[in-house]
Parts: structure tokens; sequence; C-alpha cells
């Protein structure tokens, strides 16, 4: 399998870094085009296809066929979902707004099929929390086909809507909108807070994309990520990665994990 490498690249300057984090805190959410290269969006896209194409939905559970375009398990299946994990851009560009210690609530993707929408089209926010000032969760998007309004790519967002904690009707949304439209390797990343929703895929091509969403490090993740993606996976991944995941935050199970030596404790200290 070919995978993607993206350690080495070039960091964002201190002037982007500010202007991404400025668009973040006051309208919600900020672009970076040119994230990724047609080769890496081209495996990604892959492994996601055959993931799609293998779901099969649990018989009488809902969240199952709800989420029947959207896959959990990508990062266990290909090492290149955890890559993306090892990108040094993600910490500029998220540390800043849930502190250096962040971690992986969810890692999810989204494909809108032809001539139809996905359960993200529903009017929602990804993180249900609020408090006046401070980020919770942070929304990250690996945009792997064109967004454009009559593709199903463009995803619409409520600028600013972040800052209150009122539910906004959907015709009020509809009005007040901005629908994102970028090109496939474009990065989107947001507040988890501000509402949004995706667009209905008017063409006979599916839509793809990949989504993360970040949270506090002594939050509980969705996934016990540690105990979930495969060794033979998680033990290829950087430092960087391996906290996303999990690994400096996990609990100890005996007193003899408990007491283990400093270095080699399983919660690291000043994990937040």
């Amino acid at each position: 399998m070919r995978q993607i490498h993206l350690t080495d690249r070039p960091l964002l300057s201190e002037h982007e870094v500010s202007e991404h984090n400025y668009l973040i805190q006051t309208r919600g959410f900020t672009l970076l085009n040119d994230f990724l290269n047609k080769d890496e969006v081209g495996l990604l896209k892959a492994t996601m296809e055959q993931g799609i194409q293998e779901f099969r939905p649990i018989p009488g559970v809902e969240r199952s066929f709800l989420d029947r375009y959207q896959m959990h398990d990508l990062i266990n299946r290909d090492i290149n979902y955890g890559r993306l994990l090892e990108d040094p851009r993600l910490q500029q560009l998220i540390a800043p707004h849930l502190d250096e210690h962040w971690i992986m609530y969810a890692a999810t993707s989204s494909s809108i099929p032809p001539h139809g929408s996905n359960y993200s089209s529903r009017l929602h926010v990804d993180c249900p929390r609020f408090h006046p000032g401070y980020i919770f969760n942070i929304g990250v998007i690996w945009v792997l086909d064109d967004y454009e309004p009559d593709n199903g790519g463009a995803i619409k967002m409520l600028p600013g809507s972040q800052h209150s904690d009122i539910k906004p009707e959907l015709d009020f949304f509809e009005k007040h909108c901005i629908q994102v439209v970028c090109k496939a390797g474009s990065l989107l990343v947001f507040n988890a807070k501000v509402y949004h929703r995706t667009y209905e895929n008017l063409t006979d091509q599916w839509n793809h994309s990949m989504t993360l969403n970040a949270c506090r490090s002594f939050m509980k993740p969705r996934m016990d990520w540690v105990r979930f993606i495969p060794e033979e996976i998680s033990n290829q991944l950087n430092a960087q990665a391996r906290r996303l995941i999990g690994f400096d935050t996990r609990l100890p199970t005996s007193l003899e994990e408990f007491f283990l030596p400093e270095d080699q404790r399983l919660y690291k200290a000043n994990q937040g």
C-alpha cells in the first residue's frame, strides 16, 4: 500500500497562523487551499469508497443506517488516515484554541451519494456545549472532491453562530449562511459550535470528504481509539498522532499501572 507522508510539510508562517486563528475566533471557520496533493486525495478516496461498498447497517439500529455514508473506522483500515494525524500544521491550527494537548474525539468520513444526501445534511452543530469565549471542540474537514454549489460538495455555514446558544430556524439559516466553495485537497477548520449542513448532491458522482472532531485532552472521545485501532497501525505513527489517538491520556486499570515509573505513566503529566 502506498503511504502519504505529511511530517515534512512546511509549517505555516506566523502570519498565516494568526490569520486563520482570527477567522476561527470571529466568523467561526477558515479555509486552507492545496493542503493535500492530488495523489494523496486519490489514495484516501479509494479506501473510503471501498469502505462504503462493504458497510452493512445493523438491522434494527437506526444510527447505523443513518451513518451508512459516514465511516467511523477508516483509520483501522488504512494507515494513511493515521498519517493525516501526523501533520504538524494541525497542531498549529488547533492548539491555539484547545491547548497543545488536544486529542481526537472522532474521525469520520462524509460521503454524499449521487442525487442524494447524508446525515450531515440536517442543520446541526458538532459540539452541543456552549460557554461564551471557550471552545470545546474544533472541526476539521479534508476536502476530497471539489466543494461547489452544484455538485453536492459545498457545505453551508452560519458565520458567527458559535457566539450564541440560540439554535437558528432553518429558513433563517438558509438566508444568512455562506456556502464554502473550494477545490479537492483543501482543508476547512471550524469551531464545532458553528451551525452548518451539507448541500444536496445534484450530480451523478459521489462527493467525499474526511472529518476530524478535535476536543480538549480531559474530554472523553467517541471511541477508545487506543484499543480500537490495530497496533500494527498505531505503532507506526509518530508521537503527535499517538497523542491525538489517546496514548498520553490512558487510564490505569490496576494499581500496578497507576504506580508505574514517571516515564511509563499511561496518563502523562500536564495533559490538561
